[in-house]
């Protein structure tokens, strides 16, 4: 039996486009305030990579190149999950920024009892979405977006042409 309503490509949208308002609301309420900094984030990291992270935070000039990238990496990661604008690009493009923010504070090391919010041995917040964000990626159905749009009507124009007999030829 067909589903007529198509709830798989009804989750999968939903589910992209949740991930894509994280994005844009996190880059946005960095963006917004105009003195937001990763200053503190960077020179703070804990994790075995912390020296990239700390040389980083060493440099003003390096942390305002930081802040450009990272606000505007959410934005726009945020921005094409959402309408579904080269989706593909933007998860694989999110999968690589939310390893950065895991490895500069990674949910290992620290004592079983000491977890904090949201980390849970190996596995945090981060870490989930960019599996997610990988599941989306790999798979064949990308749910409903402007892509999907632009293949509807790309598929229609050419069934057109091929009924009509027009090929782009001269006659």
């Amino acid at each position: 039996k067909k589903d007529c309503f198509n709830r798989k490509k009804l989750l999968i949208t939903v589910l992209r486009m949740a991930i894509g308002w994280h994005f844009l609301y996190e880059g946005l309420t960095k963006l917004l305030p105009g003195n937001w900094t990763s200053y503190g984030y960077l020179s703070n990291t804990s994790g075995f990579l912390s020296d990239f992270y700390h040389w980083l935070a060493s440099d003003p000039s390096l942390v305002s190149v930081v802040d450009f990238l990272n606000i505007w990496g959410l934005i726009l990661i945020g921005l094409a999950l959402f309408t579904g604008v080269l989706a593909k690009l933007a998860s694989y493009a999110g999968i690589i920024l939310l390893l950065l923010y895991y490895f500069a504070y990674p949910p290992f090391g620290s004592s079983l009892l000491r977890a904090g919010d949201g980390q849970f041995l190996f596995v945090d917040r981060n870490f989930l979405e960019a599996l997610t964000l990988l599941l989306l990626a790999l798979m064949s159905e990308k749910g409903w977006g402007m892509d999907s749009l632009f293949q509807f009507f790309r598929i229609r124009k050419a069934k057109k042409e091929e009924e009509t007999g027009e090929h782009g030829n001269v006659n």
